[in-house]
C-alpha cells in the first residue's frame, strides 16, 4: 500500500475553545478521560488532513492504533474556561508515530503538556508490524528536533500490595475498531478511587501503556492499587495505567 499525503502544509493542529460541560467531572474539572479524547481527535485531524485518516486507512485494509499515552498536568481546565489546544507530529522511527500534546491557559501558560505514539495495524487481525503493514512518513513542523517537545514517560512501578476486580467491556465503550475505546480505559482505572478522593486530588498525570485490545464482551481482571500521590491499574497482557496526583 503507498500513501501519499495531500496536506503537507497544515502541520499543525491548533483550535481555542470553552471547556465544555460535558466534558466535566461532578467538580467542574475537566476530566481525565476527556485529556485522552483531545489528544485522539487532534491526532485524527492531523492525519485526516494529510490523506491517511479514517477511509484512506480502511480502504487499504489497515487502521490507526495507539500504543501508548502520557501527560503532565500542571492545572485542570475548568467548566466554561476558554483555553488553546495545540498538536503536531514528531518524527516517526521503525513504525512508531508520536505526537505532541498542549493545553494552554487565556495567557499562554501551559497546563497540560501529553504525548501519544501510534503505530499502524492489519484491520482484520489487528496485528502490527507485519510485512504488508504501511509505514507513512507525516510531516512535523520542527523539523529533527521536535521529539524533545515530547514529556519524559513516567514508569510506572508495581505496587508491593494491590486489590483485585473485574470489568466487563460494554457496547457503549467500544469505538468504530470494535474494542474498548482508548479513553474508556482510564475512566475504568479512575472509577477505582472513592469520588471523595477525586475532589481532594486532582490529577497531575498519568501514563497507559496499550498492549492488546479488549473487546465486547470480556471480562477483564483489573490489579489495582491507590495512595495519596497515585492510582496504578493493570490487567496482565492488556494495559497497564498510572494516574498521579
Amino acid at each position: 500500500m503507498t500513501i501519499k499525503l495531500k496536506n503537507q502544509d497544515r502541520l499543525l493542529y491548533e483550535k481555542t475553545f470553552d471547556v465544555a460541560m460535558r466534558d466535566c467531572d461532578m467538580f467542574r474539572r475537566l476530566k481525565p478521560s476527556a485529556v485522552l479524547t483531545l489528544f485522539q481527535d487532534c491526532s485524527e485531524d492531523l492525519t485526516e488532513n494529510w490523506g491517511v485518516g479514517l477511509d484512506c486507512m480502511l480502504d487499504g485494509g489497515f487502521i490507526w492504533v495507539v500504543a501508548r499515552v502520557s501527560c503532565q498536568v500542571t492545572a485542570l481546565p475548568c467548566h466554561g474556561q476558554p483555553v488553546t489546544f495545540r498538536g503536531w507530529a514528531g518524527r516517526s522511527q521503525m513504525g512508531i508515530y508520536p505526537y505532541s500534546y498542549h493545553i494552554l491557559d487565556q495567557e499562554g501558560r501551559e497546563m497540560i503538556t501529553g504525548s501519544s505514539l501510534w503505530t499502524v495495524a492489519d484491520v482484520h487481525t489487528h496485528s502490527m508490524m507485519g510485512s504488508n503493514v504501511p509505514r507513512p512518513t507525516l510531516p512535523s513542523p520542527e523539523g529533527e528536533g521536535e521529539d524533545s517537545f515530547l514529556p519524559k514517560m513516567r514508569p510506572i512501578p508495581n505496587p508491593s500490595t494491590f486489590q483485585t476486580t473485574s470489568r466487563q467491556v460494554r457496547y457503549s465503550e467500544t469505538d468504530i475498531n470494535g474494542h474498548l475505546t482508548n479513553a474508556r480505559y482510564l475512566d475504568w482505572v479512575c472509577d477505582l478511587a472513592p469520588q471523595e478522593f477525586h475532589q481532594t486530588h486532582p490529577m497531575t498525570g498519568l501514563r497507559i501503556d496499550y498492549r492488546a485490545e479488549c473487546r465486547p464482551g470480556e471480562d477483564i481482571p483489573l490489579d489495582w492499587s491507590l495512595d495519596e500521590t497515585r492510582l496504578w491499574c493493570r490487567s496482565q497482557g492488556r494495559f497497564s495505567a498510572a494516574v498521579f496526583f
